[in-house]
């Protein structure tokens, strides 16, 4: 949490209990946005420009920015049609600049500063600021990308797209080739503008390595091209602010997740908060909280049972060693109700990149031996397995005994429950969780689990299990402490200077 210091060389620290909310409303993003405009523009009045930026920025923010790099082999004007047809934005090319240029016989070797210059002007204009842009063939080098982020014209992502080696082979092997790729358009290509793309390739990949995305186009349509890349424009490049995994491990008993959880919080030093333990815990203590637990550990009324449980969940996680470190979650949620519940959190989980809910999935069968199986030293409380015991029994000479939870008809009812809530679970969920296979190995299993983690998922629609009420505007009433509207002082104060921006 601490990125920097003060003027006497003091540490600055985020409080974690401030970190929940800076997450949700991406203040973090927004003010490194801020110093990143200020020093490019560098303006007279400081305090009016960041006014006005805010201001902008609160309009602005979320309207997609994009470069389109492609081998000449690929119809790049059809893929940004896609994204105009989908999105309204609005394709820009080479021509499009040129044309606006009001040095004409400046020289095209050089003309990277004239291209930037224009698209700044074209941008502040102010008619690009509603539906957004994708600059299609430009820029081609890195002196160009240069020259557009000095005058601060910053993508939000650049798509790079590439195409498979054999088409790459037969364009170079041919002057004249064709690419045909279903609803691709074909187009001509020689093989000096190819040999020019790839040198100026690594050029533009460095100059934006912060916002690439590669996409392989495989055997896919344009169509299905272009709906894949819309998809990725909604999911933000993290720009470097504090963030921790929040894991939710999703699965029935035999399933692994106790293990995985254990093995998480080893690996990327998470506090593993098992959901039995903390709910245990805090019945055995006398305060308010562990009353109600105890009061309502066999009431029938299942719903304000489950509202209590979230609340000491939500208490839990909000502790400064889970705000600080991070943690990954067991044993719960175990019905939809408990997913609506979480998320209703101050962390909720279709809100947070850095939040994972992953489902383990395991065969009853493979469930049932892992249990059945399982014996317990009654002395030292060492688990171990049926099958694979017999030379620790012979080495320590010791009685193992079966745990009262592993009974038969426990596990079986227990393991019944589970799967005739998990499928309503994951119909609530829809996209936003992970699904792996817990039948593997167990090293298998773990790898499936720390590839989710680093993946970035997109939430095509965020869950709202008890949206807000509406206000009546007629119901609201006027009150005297009030801020008043400033508004009225326009006719007084003198007008402020109008920043223009990109």
């Amino acid at each position: 949490m601490c990125d920097f210091v003060d003027a006497i060389k003091r540490p600055l620290f985020i409080p974690p209990r401030f970190v929940a909310y800076l997450e949700k409303h991406k203040i973090y993003e927004l003010f490194q946005e801020l110093a990143k405009q200020l020093i490019i523009d560098q303006p007279e009045d400081h305090i009016l420009y960041m006014k006005q930026c805010l201001e902008h920025a609160v309009r602005k923010r979320d309207i997609p920015r994009i470069i389109l790099l492609a081998p000449p082999i690929f119809d790049k004007m059809a893929l940004a049609q896609i994204f105009q047809k989908e999105l309204g934005l609005q394709p820009i090319t080479v021509k499009d600049l040129r044309e606006k240029m009001i040095n004409k016989n400046v020289c095209l070797c050089d003309e990277s500063e004239d291209l930037a210059m224009n698209m700044k002007k074209l941008l502040k204009s102010g008619t690009l600021h509603s539906s957004g842009w994708i600059l299609v063939d430009v820029p081609r080098t890195k002196k160009e990308a240069r020259a557009f982020q000095r005058l601060g014209i910053i993508p939000t992502h650049v798509f790079q797209i590439i195409m498979s080696n054999d088409l790459g082979e037969i364009s170079e092997k041919n002057s004249n080739c064709q690419f045909d790729n279903n609803n691709i358009h074909s187009i001509n290509i020689n093989n000096e503008e190819m040999r020019t793309y790839k040198q100026n390739l690594r050029g533009l990949r460095d100059a934006y390595a912060n916002f690439l995305i590669e996409i392989e186009i495989g055997i896919r349509s344009i169509e299905e091209l272009g709906n894949d890349c819309i998809a990725l424009t909604k999911i933000k490049k993290h720009s470097g602010a504090p963030s921790l995994f929040r894991i939710a491990l999703i699965g029935s008993r035999g399933s692994g997740c106790y293990t995985l959880a254990k093995y998480l919080a080893k690996r990327f030093n998470l506090i593993h908060v098992d959901f039995n333990y903390i709910m245990k815990q805090a019945r055995l203590q006398e305060t308010p909280m562990g009353e109600v637990l105890r009061l309502f550990e066999h009431n029938c009324n299942q719903k304000l049972k489950a509202r209590i449980q979230v609340i000491d969940v939500n208490n839990y996680i909000k502790k400064p060693e889970c705000l600080n470190k991070g943690w990954v979650l067991t044993n719960y949620p175990v019905t939809v109700e408990d997913f609506k519940l979480l998320d209703m959190i101050d962390t909720p989980p279709n809100k947070y990149k850095t939040f994972r809910i992953i489902f383990v999935q395991v065969s009853e069968e493979i469930r049932k031996e892992r249990l059945l199986n399982r014996r317990y030293n009654i002395i030292t409380g060492s688990k171990h397995n049926l099958i694979t015991c017999d030379d620790y029994k012979k080495k320590c000479d010791c009685e193992l005994g079966v745990h009262p939870n592993d009974y038969v008809n426990v596990v079986t009812e227990q393991i019944r429950e589970y799967d005739n809530n998990v499928e309503e679970m994951l119909e609530y969920a829809g996209e936003s969780v992970f699904i792996i296979d817990g039948n593997a190995d167990e090293r298998s299993v773990r790898e499936s689990v720390e590839g989710c983690l680093m993946q970035s998922k997109m939430y095509s629609k965020l869950r709202e299990p008890q949206p807000f009420s509406k206000i009546d505007l007629r119901d609201v009433e006027f009150d005297p402490d009030d801020e008043p509207d400033i508004s009225i002082f326009d006719t007084i104060m003198p007008p402020e200077f109008k920043y223009s921006f990109i």
